[in-house]
């Protein structure tokens, strides 16, 4: 049992809603059908008696305002409408209306048996008669003892029925109606795990230069071996404690840019002067590592986006290009328009922006990963050279709170980072 327990716990979401939704439905089937099974007959008994014994006692009140002749007509129509047996006869015995006596008699033996037949014998009086009528009435009930019977053969095939109407109804249930929360719970819980992976790293990633400060300052403190010369070693201290200044800041945008990722301030913005005022803004490290560049920007192309959180990603890919370039490599930046089909015979023009940097290229193993939070291609670089490995993954952040596609691929002595604007 313990067994069972554990593998439903571990079962999908998904499959337990579909599960849970079969049983019930399939219960309900089987409880209308037990229901319809063991109370029909006795319901209909009830019934049955029920409206019998009404018509008797409304006919036999109001048939002192008949002639026999009119009593005769209504006993007919009381026996077309419930299929009953009626013999009227006098004082006498002498048959007034109905078919023969024998027909009373044949129900005698189910009447003595307890058979499904329901008798009745009443005085009952007409106007142009001084002496009553003696009425016997019979109320055969043997047609729901047949329902019953059908319903019991039927049973294999109802409950098939059932079970694939309970099956198919579990499956719109849960592929209609519930796939929006089930989404939802997936979301949250991929996104919890991240959550938790990402506080892990920065746990990891604070740790590394807390222990550095830390480690020089008691050395200095105690006069330790090298430590004694306290300039050098308070330099490098104050170095770490920049690159965790750093570090920290970063950390503070990807989570301003994940807590805010809805909070988007959407303007139309001149996108060619963004670019172009970006790359003026980088040329001192352009010229400081002697690079060429190519600039290939169209003039004048809009977009509706956050401008400020626009210009951070794409400030992020043109340095990242330039850092990781050699010196007196090439800087390629382009932003052009593109008819894209977007239907068999409509297409849309799309604005497209690409930056190349030449002399490097990615391993192959690395590219689908560049994008995560702290991760560096070349493990053993330090944040000096290889920076937090925050700056990709906030550029991914920000281009998909926008719905700006974006992939990064080598080509065949370059890397080239291309973004495709809405």
């Amino acid at each position: 049992m313990k067994k069972i327990f554990s593998k439903w716990e571990k079962l999908n979401i998904k499959y337990k809603l579909f599960t849970i939704t079969t049983g019930l439905l399939l219960a309900l089937a089987i409880i209308i059908y037990l229901i319809l099974y063991f109370l029909l007959p006795t319901y209909y008994y009830e019934y049955k008696i029920g409206n019998f014994e009404k018509s008797v006692a409304r006919l036999k009140k109001e048939s002192v305002f008949y002639t026999t002749d009119e009593l005769k007509e209504k006993l007919h129509q009381l026996e077309a409408s419930q299929n009953l047996s009626v013999l009227l006869t006098n004082q006498s015995g002498r048959r007034i209306y109905g078919r023969t006596e024998l027909l009373i008699l044949n129900h005698s033996k189910y009447i003595i048996n307890n058979s499904r037949e329901y008798p009745k014998n009443i005085t009952i009086y007409t106007k142009d008669s001084i002496l009553p009528y003696n009425l016997s009435i019979v109320m055969p009930l043997q047609p729901i003892d047949e329902a019953t019977e059908v319903i019991r053969n039927l049973m294999p095939y109802i409950i098939g029925v059932a079970i694939l109407i309970a099956i198919i109804g579990a499956y719109i249930y849960t592929k209609v109606i519930t796939k929006p929360l089930i989404d939802i719970i997936e979301t949250e819980r991929e996104a919890e795990n991240k959550r938790k992976e990402f506080i892990a790293t920065i746990s990891h990633e604070l740790k590394t230069p807390i222990t550095i400060i830390s480690g020089q300052l008691e050395g200095m403190i105690y006069n330790i071996g090298k430590y004694k010369d306290r300039d050098l070693y308070l330099e490098k201290s104050y170095d770490t404690t920049q690159e965790l200044k750093e570090l920290v800041n970063e950390m503070i945008e990807v989570s301003k840019c994940e807590i805010l990722e809805t909070d988007l301030t959407l303007d139309t913005v001149n996108l060619s002067n963004m670019v172009e005022n970006i790359i003026k803004r980088q040329a001192f490290l352009i010229e400081d590592k002697n690079l060429n560049t190519v600039i290939d920007i169209e003039k004048d192309l809009y977009v509706k986006c956050d401008e400020d959180r626009i210009k951070k990603a794409i400030s992020n890919i043109i340095n990242n290009a330039i850092k990781y370039s050699p010196n007196k490599e090439t800087i390629i930046v382009k932003l052009y328009t593109k008819s894209v089909k977007i239907a068999r015979r409509k297409t849309d023009s799309k604005i497209y922006l690409e930056v190349e940097n030449t002399g490097i290229t990615i391993d192959k193993k690395y590219l689908n990963e560049i994008f995560k939070p702290f991760f560096r291609v070349e493990k053993s670089r330090s944040r000096k050279t290889g920076g937090s490995g925050l700056g990709l993954y906030l550029v991914s952040k920000i281009l998909q709170s926008h719905g700006f596609k974006h992939n990064i691929k080598n080509k065949e002595n370059s890397v080239i980072f291309t973004i495709e604007f809405n």
